[in-house]
């Protein structure tokens, strides 16, 4: 069955499924993501992700904030979404794992989450002790064009009103995604430029090369 016709479920991750989460970001997600392929090192692309920052995302599958989207009849991984508890402290949390870290492209990745946070203030200005932040959101190219990234959000909305957040927000990196939130009645609090951005060095650490170079970060309550 193509995509066209083959029926989506949709669910919560499971640790034992890390390996082939693993595999849908590296086939789908990471070469797509506008951060991931926009950092420049010694005025260099680095395409690829740091190990750290895949796991890093995996971590949270083991969490229960991983959703996936799941082509019925193969069994295969068509749509991912990660979230994470995210705190008023969580920028400064993220900040010192940029400093521990010995991976260039993922303490950059950190400061620019730190960065975000800070800009958003989704806790701060929605009066809230957490938020339920997507921070990764991905369909694989067949079965675009069916909502699939929508009803994964949904899933993840309602998967943060279960587990007692008050607030989901999330950090979209395309128009497409952003358009989602906008449907979904969620508010953008921050809008960042990434070409425009600069680390706490002044350096330009991210060069988008397509229009497309906006992070944006939308919020609403659940």
């Amino acid at each position: 069955m193509n995509g066209e016709y083959a029926k989506i479920l949709y669910r919560i991750a499971v640790p034992s499924e890390c390996e082939r989460i693993r595999e849908a970001l590296l086939s789908f997600y990471y070469p797509e993501e506008l951060v991931n392929r926009s950092y420049v090192e010694e005025n260099q692309l680095i395409a690829g992700p740091a190990e750290e920052h895949i796991q890093y995302a995996l971590s949270f599958v083991h969490q229960g904030m991983a959703a996936i989207a799941i082509e019925e009849d193969h069994g295969t991984i068509v749509g991912v979404t990660i979230a994470r508890c995210v705190k008023p402290g969580t920028a400064d949390e993220l900040l010192t794992g940029a400093s521990a870290t010995g991976v260039r492209k993922w303490a950059e990745l950190l400061k620019l989450s730190a960065h975000l946070e800070h800009t958003g203030d989704v806790c701060g200005r929605f009066r809230s002790r957490r938020t339920y932040h997507v921070f990764v959101l991905a369909v694989e190219p067949r079965f675009r064009r069916r909502a699939i990234g929508q009803k994964l959000m949904e899933f993840q909305m309602a998967r943060g009103k279960s587990l007692r957040f008050r607030v989901v927000s999330a950090d979209f990196t395309n128009e497409v995604a952003a358009r989602i939130g906008v449907r979904m009645d969620m508010r953008c609090v921050s809008v960042l430029s990434l070409n425009q951005y600069q680390n706490e060095t002044g350096e330009h650490v991210f060069a988008a090369s397509t229009a497309n170079h906006v992070v944006s970060t939308y919020a609403r309550y659940v």
